[in-house]
């Protein structure tokens, strides 16, 4: 029963607790908050869905931490690169496939 409450119990409980926290925040702050606290439930989530040893080298998480303060900024407006933007519109990385790479992030954080 433990191992079926951290495969499935513990994740679902962030993607709901996430999902109330910004529903009943979001009449009161601003859509860059919001894009923040989109983000970090994200990153929240892929961290649950890691299971096993989790690694503590400083370099990969240095490097995932680079990457996603990068993806928020993009996704916030304040990085515009018409170059990688431009490449990112051929590819179809848009606001969804961002997210999943919050998620990305969160996951590989640990691992």
């Amino acid at each position: 029963m433990n191992n079926v409450w951290r495969n499935v119990g513990y994740p679902l409980c962030v993607m709901i607790i996430g999902g109330l926290i910004i529903r009943f925040i979001n009449p009161f702050v601003s859509n860059d908050i919001i894009t923040i606290l989109v983000a970090a439930t994200c990153f929240a989530f892929g961290i649950s869905l890691h299971f096993g040893k989790r690694s503590n080298g400083w370099i990969q998480k240095f490097v995932v931490a680079i990457f996603f303060i990068f993806f928020i900024f993009w996704d916030l407006g304040y990085v515009v690169l018409p170059q990688l933007k431009y490449f990112f519109d051929v590819i179809g990385i848009n606001g969804f496939v961002i997210r999943l790479f919050y998620v990305f992030c969160g996951w590989s954080f640990f691992k």
